[in-house]
């Protein structure tokens, strides 16, 4: 089965519990060249590949610019503008620029709908100074900021809740589910109105940690393309939301409304409960297969062989007829089987990597269902 395709039937299973109607609205992706870890992001692959998951669109940023960002701010916002809408464009700054507020002030001025910060990029912490009269524009403006809050950072939990604490209105989403500081924020986070968490992760068990204790509406979408892709993220997002009870209201919050207001600087009309701990079940075989799932992910990101966990999570899916689930280790076999043979080929590492993490989510959620491969 082609890869392509494959994807694809787990991206349609997990769409049709969307309503048609909802526009899917990416809260994280980039473009951009000049990025020192060598990902390169071309604003019409990021169209391409929001068209190919049926997204409404997404908001964009700039990737890591060491040279400074005011040409990336002016790109970004010349891609939004030619996008026909589809493009929401996100200001980066880096605040120890002596011109970074004022970059703040012109760019919010010229369009821009949002501000992203990368604390480990640029090496700050959420004590800097240059925050608060930033913080204060982007409360004026009705502009979101976005905060990196993934790996390579120390915590910025107490930083995130003092900022939006001090700044009236101010709006901060943590990308990357805030795996930094998850365990610290997670249960506390409905106290802090102004704090909300995107899903721009791989890590399935993150995902289901933040659908666990943050409400429903302070949870958004995201890819992180092209460091994701709409169609894996947003099946391993739908197949958590899912397992979580997430009401239709609940996942159009999710995947649209919620993400759209705050660009239009609204905060959601209400806060439901996070559904909390009880809602996750799992059988002892499908976490044998997630487990080596996951092993072999970590592998194929570090650049290492992935055959044995990959191999083990194969064997692990060789349940008997009549097996609880049987279905869904079934599906995750025949994906298996159809990556293998392109395990090493650089060209298809992306597609390859990005069907497994699907079946890593569906391990976990087996109640969810799984599409006919």
């Amino acid at each position: 089965m082609d890869l392509v395709e494959l994807l694809s039937a787990w991206h349609r299973h997990a769409r049709a519990h969307l309503p048609e109607e909802v526009a899917v609205w990416d809260a994280h992706s980039h473009t951009g060249d000049q990025d020192p870890d060598g990902v390169v992001g071309h604003v019409d692959e990021l169209l391409s590949a929001l068209g190919e998951a049926g997204h409404a669109g997404a908001m964009v940023t700039s990737n890591h610019n060491p040279a400074g960002y005011r040409k990336a701010n002016d790109r970004i916002l010349a891609e939004a503008a030619g996008s026909d809408g589809r493009l929401i464009p996100f200001l980066r700054v880096d605040p120890s620029d002596p011109a970074a507020v004022a970059e703040v002030e012109r760019c919010l001025e010229a369009g821009h709908r949002g501000i992203k910060l990368h604390p480990r990029a640029e090496a700050f912490d959420l004590e800097h100074s240059a925050l608060i009269p930033i913080a204060r524009l982007a409360a004026a403006a009705g502009a979101p900021m976005l905060f990196h809050a993934g790996r390579g950072i120390p915590s910025l939990g107490d930083g995130a809740m003092q900022l939006v604490d001090r700044v009236e209105n101010l709006n901060v989403i943590l990308a990357h589910c805030a795996i930094s500081d998850l365990a610290y924020l997670g249960p506390i986070a409905a106290e802090h109105p102004g704090i909300f968490f995107d899903t721009s992760w791989w890590n399935v068990t993150d995902i289901i940690a933040l659908m666990s204790w943050v409400p429903p509406q302070r949870i958004v979408y995201a890819s992180d393309t092209p460091y994701g892709h709409p169609m894996m993220s947003f099946s391993i997002t739908m197949r958590s939301a899912l397992a979580a009870g997430y009401t239709i209201d609940h996942r159009t919050a999710l995947f649209s409304t919620t993400m759209a207001g705050l660009v239009a600087g609204s905060r959601p009309d209400r806060t439901d409960p996070a559904p909390g701990d009880d809602f996750f079940s799992h059988t002892a075989g499908l976490l044998r297969v997630h487990s080596n799932l996951h092993g072999a992910v970590v592998r194929l990101f570090s650049g290492q062989d992935p055959a044995q966990p990959l191999a083990l999570a194969r064997l692990a899916c060789n349940m008997p007829t009549g097996a609880t689930h049987k279905a869904v280790y079934d599906a995750i076999a025949t994906t298996i089987d159809a990556v293998e043979p392109h395990i090493g080929d650089p060209a298809r590492n992306r597609l390859v990597t990005d069907n497994l993490l699907v079946c890593t989510a569906a391990a976990l959620t087996p109640d969810v269902g799984v599409p006919e491969l």
